[in-house]
């Protein structure tokens, strides 16, 4: 496998692994972005309040869910290349067999 390739796949490798690893990190802030909903005095208020504060951590699920699923497709990309080549070289070293 030449050289620049294998430093596309572990550049790819780091990048899977960052995105996982960021996933994790923003995950650990739920305890940020859902403190506990204050009391407003009213019952429609506080309704409102507490299901703006679902969403928001709706959303903060779903941005980390996000993360993970793109650190996935890296990964996945870096195995499919990886894949490719071992075939590709498979192809020639068959093609070359007889020419030696």
């Amino acid at each position: 496998m030449p050289a620049d390739f294998k430093a596309i796949l572990s550049d790819l490798t780091s990048m899977s692994r960052t995105f996982h690893d960021e996933a994790v990190n923003y995950r650990k802030l739920h305890t940020d972005v859902a403190p506990p909903v204050a009391d407003g005095g009213d019952a429609g208020l506080d309704h409102a309040l507490k299901e703006v504060a679902e969403l928001i951590v709706g959303l903060h699920t779903g941005f980390a869910d996000r993360l993970d699923d793109h650190g996935d497709n890296v990964a996945h990309a870096r195995d499919s290349f990886q894949r490719h080549d071992i075939d590709v070289h498979g192809l020639f070293e068959d093609l070359t067999v007889g020419d030696g």
